[in-house]
């Protein structure tokens, strides 16, 4: 009798432990897409397009974050220490390609589709290897955190919203930028990739040996 008193409240104990720390890595999340959100940076103003797509995303980020914690509190599901180690290792990376991704444009990072006069095509670092690092990353980001907290059906809800969104404004990003740049970001496009490398952009080799 006392060894299952002791067995439930070490369950008890460990399960609290659980939902602070679910509790603490959503809160955080919340806290750094804020601060990066409304960071003053010295950036180049230029023509916004698809000004309403920054408030939609702002929006569906904070339903993602506040569905994840309000599924997992409702459904109590034991966490699976592989979804969520998964969930913790890709949105690591996501952060890490973001701030490649921004100090590589420097001052031609905008949140919005904004094309400047003097704008530069750049293909330097990351944007050598994929097109729209920040797209990227920012997709690993909305799907890994229902996922670190195993909030499967916020998971499904980022998935049909989010991305989709993403890749319509991804879309419309591209023809502003082929009007801008004309046949150099034709030949970007085909050389590569939008949001994942073509082998070409990983092994150089490879892609000789393909066209030759």
């Amino acid at each position: 009798m006392m060894h299952g008193f002791h067995e439930g409240g070490g369950e008890q104990t460990f399960m609290s432990a659980t939902t602070w720390g679910v509790v603490i890595f959503l809160a955080l999340v919340g806290l750094q897409r804020l601060l990066e959100t409304f960071k003053r940076r010295d950036t180049v103003a230029g023509r916004l397009q698809m000004r309403w797509s920054f408030y939609a995303f702002f929006i569906l980020h904070t339903v993602i974050l506040v569905g994840s914690l309000v599924e997992y509190l409702l459904v109590r599901r034991p966490l699976s220490p592989v979804w969520t180690g998964l969930g913790l290792a890709l949105f690591g990376a996501s952060l890490i390609v973001r701030n490649v991704a921004i100090r590589t444009l420097g001052r031609f990072w905008s949140l919005h589709v904004e094309i400047r006069s003097e704008h530069q095509l750049v293909r330097e670092g990351i944007y050598n290897v994929v097109r729209h690092p920040a797209y990227a990353a920012i997709t690993l980001e909305v799907l890994s955190i229902p996922l670190t907290v195993n909030a499967w059906w916020t998971l499904l809800f980022a998935a049909a919203t989010y991305v989709p969104l993403l890749v319509v404004r991804l879309r419309h990003e591209e023809r502003a930028l082929v009007e801008k740049f004309g046949d150099a970001y034709r030949v970007y496009q085909r050389e590569v990739g939008a949001l994942v490398p073509k082998l070409s952009a990983l092994c150089p080799c490879c892609g000789q040996r393909s066209s030759s």
